[in-house]
């Protein structure tokens, strides 16, 4: 074997080792946590953009009445969703949500999100148009 040879293999082992390497750090990669602080008139999210993957969103409702996180997988910003006539919001695309949320409990809800866009709302009655929704990004 040649000088060349013998560095084109070397290459060839050394961007292999680096591919092995890359893959298992993405499969043992954790799930993104966003906190999301909900009570009457808000919906706050820690961050607006995560990567795809799974995603961890631990909800605290910091408000005085029961609360809960839907996400939606939208192409709509999150304030111009389709309501029904009960003023709730249709939850076409949801990809998730937790059951109601007492006052000052937290609840977690673990969803693997694709690239996009998603709104997180409450859809208690009344509650997402009293304001508490946000736009999220997946990318």
């Amino acid at each position: 074997m040649n000088r060349g040879q013998r560095i084109a293999t070397v290459t060839v082992v050394a961007a292999i080792a680096v591919g092995i390497g890359a893959m298992q750090g993405f499969a043992g990669s954790a799930a993104a946590t966003v906190a999301v602080t909900v009570k009457e008139f808000s919906l706050k999210p820690s961050t607006k953009i995560v990567p795809p993957g799974k995603v961890t969103f631990v909800v605290r409702n910091a408000g005085r009445v029961d609360h809960e996180l839907v996400v939606l997988r939208t192409n709509r910003p999150a304030k111009e969703l389709d309501l029904a006539s009960t003023g709730d919001v249709y939850e076409v695309g949801r990809a998730g949500r937790t059951s109601p949320i007492d006052a000052g409990k937290t609840q977690k809800l673990t969803v693997t999100l694709k690239v996009g866009h998603y709104a997180l709302i409450c859809n208690l009655p009344g509650h997402y148009r009293a304001g508490q929704f946000a736009d999220f990004s997946v990318g």
